[in-house]
């Protein structure tokens, strides 16, 4: 053991100045890229979860605070609007449904929100009919057009 802590201490006093340096700059250079390994790893894991946080503060922000914009018809637009046979507003009422959800459901990620719609709870108020307005076609114009062309034909050749 004493010849090998002589022989140690004989190599470190056998180096010069400059051996000195570049281990110990090569050490410190070691320790420098670890160190910097180890913020960026620790960034992204706040980065991930502040992303987190910050997309569901969003959402409800967005849920509470929801306002359509503000849409500035032209002149022509306010006639069609006025003129037609049915007016956006009138669609948008006539949509209006209340859906109905199934709260015994529950989704296997518990920290996800969602709902499933119960179909068997139709409201029946909002429920119509579809009125079908039968029309037989009217033959004659089209029958005597084709009399006209087979004559034309005839006398062509």
């Amino acid at each position: 053991m004493k010849d090998v802590l002589e022989n140690l201490l004989g190599f470190i006093y056998s180096l010069s100045m400059g051996d000195y340096f570049f281990f110990i700059g090569t050490f410190l250079l070691i320790v420098l890229f670890i160190y910097i390994i180890y913020l960026i790893k620790c960034s992204d894991e706040e980065e991930e979860n502040n992303d987190i946080l910050d997309l569901q503060a969003i959402s409800k922000d967005i849920e509470k605070n929801y306002k359509p914009p503000v849409i500035k018809l032209t002149t022509y637009e306010e006639e069609q609007e006025n003129n037609a046979i049915i007016s956006y507003d009138e669609l948008v009422e006539k949509n209006k449904t209340n859906v109905g959800y199934d709260d015994s459901f529950t989704f296997d990620i518990p920290d996800l929100n969602v709902k499933k719609i119960d179909l068997s709870k139709e409201d029946s108020s909002n429920l119509e009919m579809p009125k079908l307005e039968v029309k037989l076609m009217n033959y004659d114009k089209e029958e005597e057009f084709l009399k006209a062309l087979k004559d034309l034909q005839k006398n062509l050749s």
